[in-house]
């Protein structure tokens, strides 16, 4: 089975890239203020965004037809830490390695030292107090709970954490779109899309760490009989991390612009679920547990794969952390998959791959339906027969409980991870239009300019700089 149907009356073509580089040719020539520049170049991607972006109306990588959804027990956070697949030491050791350093302070060691442990540690200290396992992929944990309450009459609930029994009905499938999208946005999500629940991407079974703990092995899994509904659609948000934190990469500055959007992913889908269910509508908030976000997140339209694994999205590059609301309210219309030239540019780039501290990312010029690691023996971990390109998640681990905290070096050396300085919306259009050599030249001139550069200590310092801001109230 080939899932792969492209739409390509918006495909990129010569006279698009031509215009576009005659644009920014014009506008580095014209001595005109930056901050004019960036105004004029803002209305060149508004002007042209649509030239160069693709839709598609099925799922942009082909699947094979023995491909199963992944289970649970197969994340490597339920492996590592609650035990599963307890053949695999090098994973539980790492495990124990990540969960000690955690806590561990070095002063000796810059990135690593106090100051940067309690920025991380406060960076994720609303997470982990309020839902501390769906980051580790445990379904309904804290307030990201499945509970889909009915009020008692006369019952008075503050938290208003409960279906209502009477149940909004909008106008018309944009009203509802429009309506739906700006919660997210109001709630702190800065990408939203919507697409149908597709049991590909869900877990085929879920963890019980609970059962766990207290000795009760054989109901430590169990299966979508105890979801309270028949989901219909998945509302996927991505959340931008902070640029110069996540460039501190691998250090615990990095972890706290990770874990920083992890709190607020946290918030923004619980607000979302009760939003939901005060219409009506039953909804259940997730993190990184109940489905896989990255292909939920492709289907919904916010980015394309890559070669590190992670979603590339069009505004944000690789710099994004994703959530997922499941809901039983059916939208008549869903968005669609997106292609702008990123997974075509990580054919050459391979820049991640160069980055990643214990060669975690592939080196492959293709994609593949295997892992074609060391590891792909061993490889529980990735979810087989969907062409992409595989990491070794062991190996990622592995780095994982050396630095106690998450690494983030292949985010902060993508080419697609920059600030939103007006010149990069021109270069990205320009590296959608002219694949192959020009890819090559233009991971050269990015290595030049001094961008994704990843273990530079100076990068802490000017994440602390406060020139350029102000703190005050004037």
């Amino acid at each position: 089975m080939t899932d792969k149907k492209t739409d390509n009356s918006s495909a990129l073509n010569r006279r698009n890239f031509l215009k576009l580089g005659a644009a920014g040719a014009a506008l580095g020539a014209i001595a005109i203020p930056a901050k004019a520049k960036e105004t004029i170049t803002k209305k060149i991607d508004e002007k042209t965004a649509g030239n160069f972006i693709k839709t598609h109306d099925e799922f942009p990588h082909e699947i094979r037809d023995d491909y199963k959804p992944h289970s649970n027990q197969d994340i490597m956070f339920t492996a590592g830490f609650w035990g599963f697949h307890p053949e695999d030491v090098d994973v539980a050791n790492s495990g124990k390695q990540f969960g000690y350093k955690t806590f561990m302070h070095y002063e000796e060691k810059k990135g690593f030292d106090q100051l940067s442990k309690a920025l991380n540690a406060g960076g994720w200290a609303l997470h982990n107090n309020v839902s501390p396992l769906a980051s580790q992929a445990i379904s309904g944990s804290g307030i990201l709970k499945w509970d889909q309450y009915r009020k008692k009459e006369g019952e008075f609930l503050p938290h208003h954490d409960w279906v209502n029994e009477h149940q909004y009905e909008f106008e018309n499938k944009q009203e509802a779109t429009n309506a739906i999208k700006r919660a997210a946005k109001l709630y702190g999500a800065d990408l939203v899309g919507i697409t149908k629940r597709d049991k590909r991407w869900d877990y085929s079974d879920f963890v019980d760490p609970q059962a766990i703990m207290e000795g009760r092995p054989e109901d430590s899994v169990y299966g979508w009989e105890r979801f309270p509904f028949e989901p219909k659609s998945v509302i996927v948000v991505a959340f931008e991390m902070d640029y110069e934190a996540i460039a501190t990469a691998p250090t615990d500055v990095q972890g706290a612009g990770a874990g920083a959007e992890y709190s607020s992913m946290t918030k923004t889908v619980y607000q979302m679920a009760v939003f939901l269910k005060q219409l009506g509508y039953q909804a259940v908030p997730c993190g990184n547990d109940t489905g896989l976000s990255i292909p939920y997140a492709i289907a919904a339209g916010l980015g394309e794969g890559s070669r590190m694994g992670n979603l590339i999205t069009y505004k944000y590059g690789p710099r994004v952390r994703l959530a997922k609301i499941y809901t039983d309210f059916e939208f008549v219309e869903y968005d669609k998959p997106i292609e702008f030239g990123a997974m075509e540019f990580c054919k050459n780039c391979m820049r991640c791959a160069d980055a990643c501290p214990n060669g975690a990312i592939t080196f492959d010029k293709e994609p593949s339906f295997e892992p074609t690691h060391e590891n792909k023996d061993r490889s529980w971990y990735n979810a087989k027969g969907v062409k992409k390109y595989y990491m070794d998640a062991r190996k990622c681990f592995y780095t994982w409980g050396e630095f106690g905290t998450d690494c983030g070096s292949c985010m902060a050396s993508c080419p697609y991870n920059k600030p939103d300085f007006w010149h990069h919306r021109l270069v990205d259009k320009i590296t959608a239009a002219m694949p192959g050599p020009v890819h090559d030249f233009m991971r050269e001139m990015d290595q030049l300019f001094g961008y994704g550069e990843v273990g530079n200590l100076e990068k802490i310092d000017k994440f602390y700089d406060p020139k350029g801001r102000s703190y005050n109230g004037h």
